[in-house]
């Protein structure tokens, strides 16, 4: 009997293995190391040394092998992109964990060369004092990753738009000139060009020349090399190419060979080797072209590229024209509200919008941005171990950059929250992980975490109204209140904990609730939304208090809100 029964359990063990969505492997070492060993040379050995043994296909997978099969032998240094300090950061962290660690993050090579990122749990199997295997588990994470990289750049690209775009609305017209060169060198360095520059037609539509520069350092100017360009010696398909797409791109040396002789000649001569052309159009009149070049390589444009060229462009037109270009000012605007609509879209699926089951507590929220997107997050995540992490978090401003900084900030919240960090130190993570990549917002915010087997509420203050507790019909304002995020350099935060009982009920709340005012300019202030939050206790169910004290803020308000509303209810069962 005891051998079926452990022959049993060895097939629950197999089962687990081929069917487990996470990755599963073992590297074994032919020649053991010994853990005395430098951890710089302990490294280096497992790079060598280290070959893989065991996997499951769920891992083979995610390198884009078929099977467990087609990696057996692998070495680890074929897996890892590069000696590179950041490539074998997890490894020398492996070793001064004591050979055991769990959630650290690493980059590697799936067998086509592309970067991959995984989330991983090792373990090492210590043998008289040598390390003879290496266990583990792995998590792709690469599709967040490439989600993070991609806010982080369009959050970029709307800061640059944004400062272009108000340089034009608020210039003065004696600094035109020096408006449209900044804006182009902006646009230079945002696509990473080597000259950038604008061309127009004259009075007759008779000619093109280069009226606006920009150049690289150590790139030649071209100006004097393109004026009075007869328009009729350019092949009309050119032309009406721009007309129905709106830009031109000739991305290799190659390609610009291809061209007409009159304009090969005319390219192929300053070394270019790949150029972008937009189309600068003003009710119907072509008013000339928005281009860049690469002399250093061959290049090929993006789609992002392009639009954003394009955008450029149409403020530049603004620029030249101030008056009658209003109408386009107002189709940039649109534009960028249409950018605003996919970033809501983007918060939303990085935004928890369902929360968690438990016979425990109860949580609801209620939400109302001020605009199309709002700066206000409300995540939660919970543990393996029942736990529960909550961010109730209020970023400065509104529209795509405070939506951008939104999004980051709940990736921030999850990543620090499943390495198992506490309120104040996930507080203080956030800053880390934004401080290099958002300027000019800050972000209060209240990070919990509630532990409902005993009852204890661990939470940290950020400049974020007050934790407000409902115990015996009774109110307790939570201790606590801190600076904002990113508001002041050296900024510390700090855990505090309160036990809670059966039949307590939690709110959180957002400034946006009580800075609101009625028709004759009163405002409701903090005791008013107070009174209002004690006053339904009594609420049939979690629902109907959540509906009634947003139908007394919209009747004191008469529905303007001067912010975003958000609201969070915890009972504590």
């Amino acid at each position: 009997m005891r051998i079926e029964s452990e022959s049993f359990e060895l097939e629950r063990y197999r089962d687990f293995f081929l069917h487990s969505p996470e990755g599963i492997w073992c590297f074994h070492l032919d020649v053991p190391i010994s853990t005395n060993l430098p951890p710089k040379e302990q490294v280096e050995l497992l790079l060598t040394r280290a070959r893989l043994g065991i996997c499951n296909d769920a891992m083979a997978k995610m390198y884009g092998y078929s099977s467990a099969s087609e990696m057996m032998g692998l070495s680890l240094s074929q897996l890892i992109p590069s000696d590179a300090p950041e490539d074998l950061d997890h490894l020398y962290r492996f070793v001064s964990s004591g050979y055991n660690m769990k959630d650290v993050e690493s980059r590697e090579l799936d067998r086509f060369g592309n970067s991959k990122y995984f989330l991983n749990g090792v373990v090492g199997v210590i043998k008289d004092g040598k390390l003879e295997h290496v266990w583990g588990s792995q998590r792709d994470i690469t599709a967040l990753k490439q989600t993070q990289d991609q806010l982080r750049y369009s959050l970029f690209l709307q800061s640059q738009l944004t400062e272009i775009s108000k340089s034009f609305i608020t210039l003065p017209p004696t600094e035109l000139d020096t408006a449209v060169r900044d804006s182009m060198e902006k646009a230079g360095r945002i696509c990473n060009a080597d000259r950038a520059y604008i061309i127009e037609y004259s009075n007759s539509n008779k000619y093109l020349s280069n009226t606006y520069e920009w150049c690289r350092e150590g790139i030649p100017s071209f100006v004097e090399h393109f004026q009075k360009i007869p328009v009729g010696n350019i092949p009309p398909e050119r032309f009406e190419r721009i007309r129905k797409f709106g830009y031109v791109a000739l991305n290799s040396r190659e390609e610009i060979e291809g061209e007409d002789s009159f304009l090969r000649d005319l390219i192929l001569p300053r070394g270019i080797r790949s150029l972008l052309i937009i189309g600068l159009r003003y009710e119907g009149k072509e008013i000339g072209f928005f281009g860049m070049d690469m002399l250093s390589e061959d290049r090929v444009w993006t789609e992002e590229e392009i639009s954003i060229l394009g955008l450029i462009g149409d403020l530049i037109l603004l620029a030249f024209d101030r008056k009658k270009k209003e109408g386009t000012l107002n189709a940039f605007y649109d534009r960028m509200h249409y950018d605003l609509e996919l970033g809501r879209l983007t918060q939303r699926s990085l935004v928890d919008r369902t929360f968690p089951d438990s016979r425990f507590f109860r949580m609801e929220t209620y939400f109302r941005p001020f605009e199309k997107v709002g700066g206000d997050v409300i995540s939660t995540i919970q543990n393996q171990d029942g736990s529960v992490d909550i961010l109730f978090a209020d970023v400065s401003g509104h529209g795509i950059s405070s939506a951008m900084v939104s999004g980051m900030v709940v990736i921030s919240f999850k990543n620090s929250a499943r390495m198992g960090l506490s309120p104040a130190q996930g507080l203080s993570r956030i800053v880390e992980d934004l401080k290099p990549l958002v300027v000019d917002h800050h972000i209060s915010a209240v990070r919990v975490k509630y532990i409902p087997e005993s009852k204890r509420l661990l939470y940290s203050y950020a400049g974020h109204p007050p934790i407000l507790l409902f115990r015996d019909g009774k109110r307790i304002e939570l201790d606590g209140m801190n600076l904002p995020l990113l508001a002041f350099d050296g900024a510390q935060y700090y855990d505090q904990a309160i036990d809670l009982l059966h039949g307590d009920r939690i709110v959180f709340f957002s400034d946006g609730m009580y800075e609101i005012f009625d028709g004759q300019g009163n405002i409701l202030d903090l005791p008013g939304l107070i009174s209002i939050l004690e006053e339904y206790l009594d609420a049939e169910t979690i629902e109907d208090y959540i509906d009634q004290i947003v139908s007394d803020l919209f009747e004191y308000s008469g529905g303007n809100f001067g912010d975003d509303i958000a609201l969070l209810v915890l009972d504590i069962y």
